[in-house]
């Protein structure tokens, strides 16, 4: 799986990852770090990446985001608002802990789902708009 971190999450995560043997790329890897949602998210399928990863769940509300994430055909994983509340030791301990997990459900997810991942690291899947 290629995954994709957007800014709201460290770009560091996705670097750890890496060395870990993932396919990460964080946001700023490819694009500018002002680049607009929707701008990115257009492309990313495009580029070759199956998931996208975020904390930013005001996405799939926003009209413009929420069509383009649509769009985008590609698996987009949100980690719930749990995320925002930890410290960023704790959120690279949580996310290392149960990346399998994620891993998993993204790798059975059917392309396009959005899903959101509680703190336990399970998915609920969820649509856009």
């Amino acid at each position: 799986m290629k995954y994709f971190f957007d800014n709201c999450v460290s770009y560091k995560y996705a670097l750890m990852l890496r060395a870990l043997d993932v396919d990460a790329t964080p946001l700023r890897g490819i694009f500018a770090q002002d680049a607009a949602d929707a701008q990115f998210l257009a492309e990313l399928q495009h580029r070759g990446f199956e998931v996208y990863i975020s904390c930013d769940l005001k996405q799939r509300t926003r009209p413009v985001e929420a069509v383009a994430l649509a769009n985008a055909g590609i698996t987009a994983l949100y980690f719930a608002p749990f995320w925002d509340k930890m410290r960023f030791w704790l959120q690279a301990a949580w996310l290392t802990a149960r990346w399998e997990r994620i891993d998993a459900f993204a790798m059975g997810a059917a392309r396009g789902t959005c899903a959101e991942i509680k703190h336990n690291g399970r998915a609920a899947p969820f649509h856009p708009g």
